[in-house]
């Protein structure tokens, strides 16, 4: 088990968990790096603040929301950086922090309080859907951890829902679009998973 975990080091989603942790530092550090961060509702007419759907999530909002969010992604990476290429990977974390946030400004004009949006919950639903589907795809060939971590991923989905039915759509579409598009960019069933790890 120690080897595996060592050889399958999942380093973009360690690389992702650093900077969410340094990020989290500086944003309680410095509030007004945080407020440049964020994205409001308002945003959506404002072209000038469109950068901030790819820095929302950068705000982390304390360390035991980093250490959940962390959690899913560096289990769930285990399984997906050793099947899908590191550009998809990249790809997937941008496109979850994009469509999470500007479903969830879409549906929040209405808002009285322009509420922002600031978390990486985005991400790590991108996460568990590509886990979902690549698992699914190649359950045979997982081991026992990454089937328990399968395991863990089906149970969380209970852990879906928010009162914000801006922020609720915002997850649904990222887990329906990141489901899709992973299931068409690896739909052959045949094709081998990019590392192929034994059984522990």
């Amino acid at each position: 088990m120690k080897t595996y975990l060592k050889t399958n080091r999942p380093k973009i989603s360690l690389i992702l968990i650093s900077i969410l942790f340094i990020s989290n530092i500086l944003f309680s550090l410095i509030p007004e790096l945080r407020e440049m961060a964020l994205l409001y509702p308002s945003n959506l007419s404002e072209p000038l603040n469109w950068y901030r759907l790819i820095t929302y999530p950068l705000y982390v909002g304390g360390l035991s929301t980093w250490i959940q969010n962390s959690l899913v992604i560096i289990l769930t990476g285990f399984i997906i950086e050793n099947k899908v290429k590191k550009k998809d990977l990249i790809g997937l974390i941008l496109l979850s922090t994009i469509i999470g946030g500007l479903v969830c400004i879409i549906f929040n004009q209405g808002e009285e309080y322009n509420i922002p949006i600031a978390t990486p919950t985005m991400i790590t639903w991108g996460y568990w859907s590509a886990t979902i589907i690549i698992g699914l795809k190649y359950w045979r060939t997982l081991n026992l951890f990454e089937k328990i971590v399968m395991i863990l991923c089906f149970l969380s989905i209970s852990s879906i829902g928010n009162d914000n039915i801006g922020f609720l759509l915002g997850q649904v579409s990222v887990i329906i679009t990141v489901a899709i598009l992973t299931m068409v960019k690896y739909r052959k069933a045949s094709s081998p998973p990019i590392n192929q790890i034994p059984e522990l």
